[in-house]
C-alpha cells in the first residue's frame, strides 16, 4: 500500500492542509488527528509539513511490520533508527532526533503516557540553563533513545575576511552606517574597517559630509 502527503488547501481552518493518505485516498487518522491538534496549537503550515514528513517516514516504515501503533516501545525505536542508518544516504542525527521528538508527541497524544521501555533503556544527561542567560547550567537526566549531535564550533572571522566583508560596502555612507551600528568597542565608539581604529561619534559629523550628520 502506497502511503503519501498531500496538501488540501480546502480544508478547514481548524484542520491541517497536509493530510496523509494511502492509495485509495482514504485518511491516516491517528496521523491526520495529530496534525490537526498541531493545527489547533497555531504551528505554522512549514512546521505541519515537517510534522507530517516526518509521520509519513515513520508509517512507511510501519506498515511492512504490521505492528500496531499502540505496541510501539523503546525497541521498536531502536529497530526504527538502525532501519534509517542502513540506508544511504545516512539522515543525519538531528533529523533522526527530529523524527524521535515528533513520535514520541504523537504517542503522548494518543495514549497519554510516554512510550514505554520495552527490553531496551536509554538515558542521557544533557544541560539546561536559565532562561534569564545567567547561572551555572543545571544537569537534567532524559529517557529515550537520542542521537549524539555533533557540537557547532564558531570560529572568528579572519583578517581576509573580515576585509571582504568591509569590501561589499562600496560608499562612505553604508560603511560609517555599519560602524555605528556594530560599536564594539563601546558606546561612543565603533572600529573602522581599515586600519581598526576608533571612528568616535564626535567625529562623524566631521568625516560625513554631505548630509550624514544625522548618524551622530
Amino acid at each position: 500500500m502506497t502511503l503519501r502527503l498531500v496538501l488540501q488547501n480546502s480544508s478547514p481552518a481548524s484542520a491541517s492542509p497536509y493530510r496523509l493518505l494511502d492509495e485509495q485516498d482514504r485518511e491516516l487518522t491517528w496521523a491526520n488527528d495529530f496534525l490537526d491538534a498541531q493545527r489547533l496549537r497555531q504551528l505554522s503550515p512549514r512546521s505541519l509539513r515537517a510534522y507530517g514528513y516526518d509521520l509519513l517516514h515513520f508509517a512507511r516504515w510501519l506498515q511492512p511490520t504490521r505492528r500496531p501503533l499502540a505496541q510501539l516501545n523503546q525497541s521498536s525505536l531502536l529497530d526504527y533508527v538502525r532501519s534509517q542508518l542502513d540506508r544511504e544516504p545516512n539522515p543525519t542525527p538531528s533529523t533522526i532526533n527530529h523524527r524521535l521528538g515528533v513520535l514520541r508527541c504523537l504517542y503522548r497524544f494518543r495514549y497519554g503516557r510516554e512510550i514505554p521501555g520495552g527490553k531496551s533503556h536509554f538515558q542521557h544527561t544533557y544541560t539546561t540553563r536559565s532562561p534569564l542567560g545567567y547561572g551555572r547550567p543545571q544537569p537534567k537526566l532524559a529517557t529515550g533513545l537520542r542521537l549524539r549531535q555533533p557540537r557547532r564550533v564558531i570560529v572568528p572571522l579572519s583578517a581576509d575576511q573580515v576585509a571582504c566583508f568591509w569590501k561589499g560596502f562600496r560608499t562612505f555612507r553604508y560603511q560609517l552606517a555599519v560602524n555605528l551600528a556594530l560599536g564594539s568597542a563601546g558606546p561612543d565608539c565603533a572600529p573602522t574597517h581599515q586600519t581598526g581604529e576608533v571612528l568616535r561619534n564626535d567625529h562623524v559629523e566631521e568625516l560625513g559630509s554631505g548630509g550624514y550628520s544625522h548618524f551622530r
